[in-house]
């Protein structure tokens, strides 16, 4: 099984490891993969992805506000405090 998030596509990066003295070498920086079920199915999904679902739902489900939401009522304050 390999290291890639199965909705995003992200996989290991190659990064500098510096020591001490400054001394490049390289090595991989995984993807912090966990396992999830989605709509009954096994998946390995990147955390940062897991996260960006469980707010995309919230906000499909009316927890949170959404942009417009969060702009409307900003505008509607700004009226309020000109009056």
């Amino acid at each position: 099984m390999s290291r890639i998030d199965a909705l995003t596509g992200k996989g290991a990066k190659t990064v500098n490891s510096r020591s001490h003295s400054n001394i490049a070498t390289k090595r991989r920086q995984h993807v912090n993969l966990q396992t999830i079920r989605l709509n009954g199915r096994r998946v390995r999904v990147a955390v940062s992805t897991l996260r960006t679902l469980r707010k995309l739902a919230k906000e499909a489900h009316g927890e949170l506000p959404t942009k417009r939401q969060k702009k409307a009522a900003r505008t509607a304050e700004r009226a309020a405090e000109k009056k």
